[in-house]
């Protein structure tokens, strides 16, 4: 003989309560998955990498300038600072990936900000580059110690702000910087034997002075 669970109408009623209640909930977080936003995509200049630690003692740093845009560029300028105290500019160099110079400071340029410009000959559809390029590499000269920041800033002149073939204003564009931890110079360790001429010299200095008093 089959024995089945016999269920009453009002816990039928609540399983299918519970059942359209879950169906609902279901199809609530699938309409907010897709009306999520999105993180919108941006563009960038960077100094790579963006984080380093160096040494004291006139050592050199390089340090990458790059695009990461999500939309096509036609080229435009970057300023460049840097801490005057722990840093000294030796030179830039541009990369050739595919861009061709426009602007420069020459080399041992002291003067701030140090003004890059670049543009791509690429004048086929649909025209200018997007995605990640090295635009080219700084070397800088270490001569202090302590954490050193090298930042980028958009152009307000010549050769000015990135543009896009797709717009007749100015590109938006999120400007990142670049820390240096500058390790302060090494204080000399005191051996055993150095300790001890330095006593000696001590001695012999305090019996020279008690010598001259009497």
């Amino acid at each position: 003989m089959r024995w089945s669970r016999i269920t009453s109408p009002t816990q039928r009623l609540r399983r299918f309560g519970c059942r359209t209640l879950a169906l609902d909930a279901l199809r609530v977080l699938l309409v907010g998955l897709c009306l999520a936003p999105t993180a919108a995509a941006q563009n960038r200049v960077q100094l790579t990498p963006a984080q380093s630690t160096s040494g004291a003692g006139l050592l050199e740093i390089a340090l990458d300038l790059e695009i990461d845009f999500a939309e096509i560029t036609l080229g435009g300028g970057v300023e460049v600072s840097y801490d005057a105290s722990r840093l000294e500019f030796i030179s830039f160099t541009f990369s050739g990936d595919p861009n061709f110079g426009l602007t420069a400071p020459p080399d041992g340029d002291p003067a701030q900000p140090l003004e890059i410009g670049a543009g791509w000959a690429i004048f086929g559809p649909p025209g200018g580059v997007s995605g990640l390029h090295t635009i080219g590499t700084f070397h800088f000269r270490t001569i202090g110690s302590g954490s050193a920041i090298v930042s980028t800033a958009a152009s307000p002149s010549f050769p000015g702000p990135f543009f896009s073939p797709n717009s007749s204003g100015p590109m938006e564009v999120a400007f990142e910087s670049a820390t240096i931890q500058i390790a302060a110079p090494a204080v000399p360790a005191w051996s055993a034997l150095g300790r001890l001429i330095c006593g000696a010299l001590l001695c012999l200095l305090a019996i020279q002075r008690v010598r001259q008093r009497e």
